[in-house]
Order: structure tokens, then sequence, then C-alpha cells
């Protein structure tokens, strides 16, 4: 039988990394940073009052395909053997983001930024066509000394995998982590009705609607950073489905190294995170509407020094987690027996736990070597829990200043520890797929 973790195990799981993860940067020479990505993305310098910029993402991915070798949906497709969004064929090549935006200084107290995002992706895929989309759209005032004020969609202060994710992310494809317990997906139901797909439509992007109350301040060498925020808890949807604000806090240091500026600032940063708001959701065969806590956290740190970057997160878990699908079968197929549908399920009152280390090492100007070890307890308080780790293998080649290429092999195992070694489950996820994709960035 395998070993799950109840509480006092993932807390002692939890505890042990993090002895471990700051115990191992205590050791890091002094001269060491990362980006300040609130000041980045929400400041503007009064000498740019107009800025036009994007990029365009190409990409092929082979997820590894194959067929489910076990339980009502035996014999059809893998989910996880497919590509997204569409998830019809093992492979796929596409133009997976097309992003243009405009940015600038309005006045030296006002700034703004409007992005729009097209291309085969999470967000654009609706009623199964790609649209165009507002991605961002903010305005920034500075009129307070000590604490900006920004309105509008935009990222939230959360996890830097998503704050930092195409571009200049090292990776084509997310955390287990990230994509699971961050990227939210907005369902009408838990799943339990056997003949609904309960397809979630767009996703949040870990982006939201309000406002938020940020800024940093110069000790030097070193810099802190805080931000508040309330939004509508929604993604991208310009309407809220409640009365109920999510909370938003975020705090992080970072001892500067006075070398590089923007993405390329080097220096250590240490940062940690919360957030939490309510759920509207069907529950049952007889879609009983309930309102559910969702409340994520998380601590992190990000170094870049000379050659060498490392960067390692965690986040917790609780309440309105996102299980997968039905049998691990594509959302939509039929069962064996004709009875039922393969649909997305949530568990509305569980919890789950991830993390991910991440190393790169620049060997050539311009090319860099990757790797990172992603891990995903999912449903940890039931026998439903099931463990997903992931070793990405990559590389990163800068051809120019604004063009550069990535190739990333992930080799996926999963698991499920309170059932024994010939369940169902267990026979499906031992033959859980790798997968390999290539992509090509181009910046303007």
């Amino acid at each position: 039988m395998r070993r799950g973790y109840g509480r006092t195990g993932l807390l002692a799981q939890f505890l042990g990394f993090m002895l471990v993860w700051f115990g191992g940067f205590l050791l890091v020479p002094q001269p060491a940073g990362a980006v300040n990505w609130l000041m980045l993305q929400g400041v503007e310098r009064q000498s740019d009052p107009l800025r036009f910029g994007g990029f365009l993402l190409l990409d092929y991915q082979y997820a590894g395909g194959g067929d489910l070798p076990a339980g009502p949906f035996a014999g059809s497709p893998i989910n996880s053997g497919l590509v997204t969004p569409n998830l019809r064929s093992s492979a796929e090549s596409n133009l997976r983001k097309l992003q243009l935006g405009v940015r600038g200084a309005l006045t030296d107290k006002i700034n703004y930024s409007f992005k729009t995002i097209s291309g085969n992706n999470t967000a654009t895929r609706i009623d199964d066509h790609n649209r165009i989309r507002l991605i961002e759209g903010s305005i920034t005032f500075n009129h307070i000394p000590g604490a900006r004020v920004r309105l509008g969609m935009f990222k939230t202060p959360a996890v830097e995998e998503s704050l930092g994710f195409v571009p200049p992310c090292n990776y084509i494809n997310l955390t287990n982590a990230t994509n699971m317990l961050m990227q939210e997906r907005f369902f009408d139901s838990d799943g339990s009705d056997p003949n609904d797909v309960n397809n979630p439509g767009v996703s949040g992007c870990c982006r939201d609607i309000g406002v938020m109350v940020f800024n940093s301040f110069d000790f030097k060498p070193w810099e802190l950073t805080y931000a508040l925020m309330l939004a509508n808890g929604h993604g991208l949807n310009l309407q809220d489905d409640n009365d109920n604000p999510d909370l938003y806090l975020y705090l992080a240091a970072e001892r500067l190294r006075g070398v590089g500026k923007g993405v390329q600032r080097e220096g250590w940063k240490v940062f940690a995170w919360y957030q939490e708001g309510q759920r509207s959701l069907d529950v049952g065969i007889t879609h009983q509407e309930r309102v559910f806590r969702r409340c994520r956290y998380g601590v992190g740190t990000t170094l870049l020094w000379q050659n060498l970057r490392v960067e390692s997160e965690i986040i917790k878990a609780d309440g309105m987690i996102f299980a997968g699908t039905d049998g691990g079968a594509v959302p939509g197929t039929v069962s064996n027996n004709g009875n039922s549908v393969a649909g997305y399920n949530v568990f509305p009152e569980d919890q789950a736990l991830g993390w991910y280390f991440d190393v790169g090492v620049q060997i050539f100007p311009k090319f860099w070597l990757n790797a990172r070890y992603d891990r995903l307890d999912l449903g940890t308080e039931t026998s439903a829990e099931r463990q997903f780790k992931t070793l990405s293998l990559g590389v990163l080649y800068r051809f120019s200043k604004n063009l550069r290429g990535k190739l990333t092999y992930e080799i996926r195992s999963g698991s499920a520890p309170r059932q024994s070694d010939s369940s169902v489950t267990n026979t499906i996820l031992d033959d859980l797929p790798n997968r390999f994709a290539a992509q090509i960035l181009y910046l303007f």
C-alpha cells in the first residue's frame, strides 16, 4: 500500500523543506536578487508617455499520447497525453499567443497599461473558437507618498512563477502547483453529475479586476515591497459572480547586487503572499448551490547572481481544489457502459500542497541550461489524494535582444498514495506520459 500524508505529515514535509531551503540560501554569498514585478509592471517613467510593444509565441508540443489502461473510460485517450487547450491531438504546432499592448505615463503622477491577447490558449479559447481578449487594462496613481494605487485588470500579487510567466520565463509550461492551484478555472458545479462535462470556460490567468495599493522602499542594499489588493475574484471575467471581494496580500525583501536592471537585475529576493475569497458552486446530483472558502498562501525565494539563477516556491491551498477529469479522460468522453461522460471535478473543501525548485546555469553567453523539479500533493484530506512529480529539463538560447528559443522535456509521474498499487487510479497514473515542447518567442 502506498503511504499518504495526513495533516501532520504534510506539515512536517512543509517545515522540513523550508528548513533545507532557507538553510541553503543562508550560505549564498551576500552579493546575490530578482525582479520587482509589481514595480516593473505597474509603474512607468515620466519620459515614456507612449510605448507600443508585445510578443509573438510559436510552439510545438508533444504530450506523449496514449490510451487509458483501466477504469470506466479504458481504451480512450488519456487527457494528459493531449495538447491543451484543444485536447484533440498528442502533437500540435500552435500560434500560442500574440500579445499587443500600449503603456506609458499620462502625467508625472499617472501611468497606464493596456494589453490584448489572441492565439490558441486557455485565455482566448471560448466556445471552441479563438478570440481576442483584453488581458490587462490598468491605471496607476502615484499621488500618495509611500502608496501607489493601481486600478483595473492585471496580474495579482502572488506567486513568482505567474508574475514572470511569458515573457521572460525560462520554461514553456507552468509547474503543476501553479497550473492546478493558482491558474484558477471557474466552474459551475463540483462535477458530481455523471452527465455534466462541467466545462470551466476561460481560465483566470492569475489576473483579477480590482484596486491594489503598493510601493517599494529603498534601504540600500535592500529593497522592500508591499501590496494589498481587493478584487472581484473572478479572473478575466468583466462581471463578478458574488458580492464578496477577494483579499490579496504580498511582501518581499530583495538584497540588490547593483548589477543589471529590469528583468536582468541581479540580487536575492524572499517573499510571502496570501489570498482569500469565496466561490459559489453547485454540489451533488441535485446541483444545490453553496458558498465555499478559497484560500491560497505561500513563500518563495529567487536568486540571480552572475551566471547562476535559483528559484523556489511553496504553495498551500485550502478549498476549491481543481481535481482534473473523471478517470483521467478527455472531457466529454462517453464511458464504456454509456451511462456517463467524463467531466471536470472540484474538491470544494479539500486541501493541497505544491512546491518547486528550479536552477539555471548560463554556460556561455546567451545560452542557459535549466532544471526544475516540482511536486503537487492534491486532495490531501481524503483517500482521493494524488501526487504528481515532474522533472523539467530545458535549454534557452537568446538569438538576439528580441528573439529567443526554448526546448523543454518533462519527465512526469504520479501516484495515489492512499490506494493500492493495483487500483484503477494508480494503474492510470503509472502510464502518465512524458512531454516535449519547443518554443520561439519574438519580442517587439
